[in-house]
């Protein structure tokens, strides 16, 4: 690349960055007036001063409107980033396969932003006992959340990534399973482990499995990210990506569906079934993580030792619920769903260093007189046809 070509894409990308900007500030703008209005209408129908928390509270009324607004800042933000050519691969994809992605992320985002207003209602509440609002007030404050979520969302859309994804699917289990152990009618659940969170026929337990299902689902999702990430690493370094990245995005997609079946099957309903996708979902960590390791050349050692340690990890919070009986499986359950995740967080991330750390140096090489071809989806030439990664995944 000589300097006018560097100069022309760095305005492009100037230019792209203002645009998604813009955008954002326009839908937290839009969000804030509309959310205001429909609160203060709400609020002033009922006649009554709102608590910040509650059943009918202004936290939960302030929640749906941030939820509504955030899931439709998405995919608008998504699909108009697209048409401008960001994320050109997963053109590649059929497009059923594209729509359930969509809906997916978009889902996830809208409950996400849902949970934080209410755990950001609940907090406050907590330190102003006993306050509540009038219309203007309450209006003032649902705005202000819908604003900031529809902000987020809009930015989150623009630019979905593999490290962005793998923390959206992390923040939804978390924040989920979180405000269904608060608000379970069950205190004593924790005796017997997490899947009975989702046992409960009112909302606490609809959370936990929804997050369950939401999660597992934006996992196939960043099963595309991880393949596409893998493809470009293996095509820089001259290996053929074919079988490799379809193995691969196969059973890192498989970990999310294993997990989506489990929120979709309570324990409650079919304990086999239930137990059964739980344990598919570790079993398919393991042989991603083997497969990867074993067919991925010149993967950094850090990440060859943090995979390992996940397993290893697992393997031993495993045998100290049975047969050593340290803890219960609740305790079994949080330590290998917090492995998981943190691999989730940080393997990724060293998965989309291993493609781009790769393009960077073919790039140096191309500055020194090799110039490989590259195709408008970032890929060299001589790539994967259009059935690339992951078509499945």
């Amino acid at each position: 690349m000589n300097a006018r070509e560097g100069v022309t894409a760095a305005a492009r990308a100037a230019r792209a960055a203002v645009r998604v900007e813009s955008r954002a500030e326009r839908w937290g703008v839009a969000a804030f007036a509309v959310g205001a209005i429909i609160t203060v209408v709400v609020v002033a129908v009922t006649g009554e001063r709102m608590p910040l928390a509650g059943a009918d509270s202004l936290g939960n009324l302030a929640g749906w409107i941030a939820a509504g607004f955030a899931g439709i800042a998405f995919p608008l933000s998504f699909r108009a980033e697209r048409r401008a050519g960001h994320a050109a691969w997963r053109g590649r994809l059929p497009f059923a396969k594209r729509a359930v992605d969509l809906v997916a992320m978009s889902v996830a985002m809208a409950m996400l932003a849902y949970l934080l207003v209410l755990a950001v209602a609940s907090l406050f509440q907590l330190g102003f006992v006993g306050l509540t609002v009038d219309p203007l007030g309450a209006g003032a404050l649902a705005g202000a959340a819908a604003g900031a979520m529809s902000y987020a969302a809009a930015i989150s859309g623009a630019r979905v990534t593999t490290d962005g994804l793998a923390t959206l699917a992390t923040l939804v289990l978390f924040v989920g399973t979180m405000a269904s152990m608060l608000s379970s009618p069950d205190q004593s659940w924790w005796q017997l482990h997490f899947s009975q969170l989702g046992n409960s026929g009112d909302a606490s337990g609809y959370r936990f499995n929804l997050a369950l299902i939401v999660t597992g689902l934006v996992i196939t999702v960043l099963a595309n990210y991880v393949g596409h990430d893998i493809e470009l690493g293996l095509v820089a370094r001259g290996v053929d990506p074919g079988w490799r990245v379809r193995l691969l995005s196969w059973l890192f997609a498989s970990i999310g569906l294993c997990l989506a079946v489990a929120g979709v099957i309570p324990d409650a309903v079919s304990f086999p079934l239930h137990v059964g996708s739980a344990t598919g979902m570790v079993v398919a960590f393991a042989a991603f993580v083997f497969c990867a390791l074993r067919f991925l050349p010149d993967l950094p050692h850090e990440f060859r030792a943090f995979s390992l340690f996940v397993v290893v990890g697992i393997v031993v919070a495993i045998v100290l619920w049975v047969p050593v009986g340290y803890f219960n499986l609740t305790g079994m359950e949080f330590i290998v769903a917090g492995l998981l995740f943190a691999w989730f967080l940080v393997g990724v991330r060293a998965l989309a260093a291993y493609a781009h750390g790769a393009n960077a140096s073919m790039a140096s090489a191309g500055a020194n007189g090799a110039t490989p071809a590259t195709d408008a989806n970032g890929s060299t030439g001589g790539g994967p046809s259009a059935e690339g990664p992951a078509e499945a995944a």
